[in-house]
């Protein structure tokens, strides 16, 4: 009897190992696939190192008893690929616009939803809203405004002064419409980075992984996404930080609805640097 415990102990041992080191595979193909496709590090073929590592991660799942975590390490390598071949930048032109909804909106939140629940036998979660708001998540969403404001605002200003020019703006005539596509652009990115990396890939990773794992295994997933859209200098740094923040705060509320609205808010205040580095001294609210 006891033999048998110990078996057993050691197979599930074995089967987490092999799980963790495929996921972290995964993630380091993240990274040299999505996070440094552009070459902003000097050397633009960084992801002839991220192929192989998808590569050897979806080998070892294969080799694991649980299906599903096979399958789903397919969904990450697909959206990596997806991300992959679609230009991610500040680019608001109606073109690029039709491009990201296509690729990010069907190809990477209706495509993953669909296979979660038809291939997987799981579907995600979509927990909007979990009873009502405390008071302490309440206090948090100006509380955590009034914090980005300030990093966001070191970040513009003093860390990496040249990073609004990720967000093109036109210096002369009329900025109205340049002004409302970033600031929409901004938000619908938003939503899209908590529907994307917290309701899909966090809560896949919930199922296999603890709560610590996953939510550093994703926000790995959404640096390296946010990265290779616009956060260079020490972005990958605080965007790090806010996933994990993220990550976090759905676990304690369970109300995709609030890390939502909170994201949002913390987009508005990008927004506002954003144009405020563009056009010094600008007052225009939308």
């Amino acid at each position: 009897m006891m033999t048998n415990t110990k078996d057993s102990t050691s197979r599930a041992t074995s089967l987490l190992t092999s799980k963790r080191v495929s996921l972290w595979l995964m993630c380091a193909a993240m990274i040299f696939i999505v996070a440094l496709k552009e070459d902003r590090v000097g050397w633009p073929f960084w992801n002839l190192f991220g192929w192989p590592l998808m590569g050897a991660s979806l080998l070892l799942s294969r080799r694991c008893p649980d299906r599903n975590w096979f399958r789903t390490c397919v969904l990450f390598a697909y959206t990596m690929t997806v991300l992959w071949l679609t230009r991610v930048d500040g680019d608001t032109s109606n073109l690029h616009v039709l491009e990201l909804t296509l690729t990010l909106g069907v190809g990477i939140l209706v495509v993953p939803a669909l296979l979660a629940k038809y291939w997987l036998k799981t579907p995600l979660d979509y927990k909007w809203f979990n009873g009502r708001w405390s008071l302490q998540m309440w206090i948090w969403l100006p509380l955590g405004t009034a914090l980005a404001f300030v990093i966001l605002w070191a970040y513009f200003f003093k860390w990496t002064p040249t990073l609004h020019h990720a967000w093109p703006l036109p210096m002369e005539g009329d900025r109205t419409e340049a002004l409302w596509r970033i600031f929409w652009g901004c938000n619908l990115v938003g939503i899209w980075d908590e529907l994307a990396w917290i309701n899909f890939a966090f809560v896949l990773l919930l199922r296999h992984f603890s709560f610590r794992e996953a939510n550093l295994a994703q926000a790995v997933l959404f640096t390296a996404f946010l990265y290779d859209m616009a956060f260079f200098g020490v972005g990958p740094i605080l965007i790090f930080a806010f996933a994990l923040i993220q990550g976090y705060t759905y676990k304690k509320t369970q109300s995709l609805a609030y890390i939502i609205v909170l994201h949002l808010m913390i987009d508005t205040v990008l927004f506002y640097m954003i144009a405020n580095r563009w056009y010094p001294g600008w007052g225009w609210h939308p």
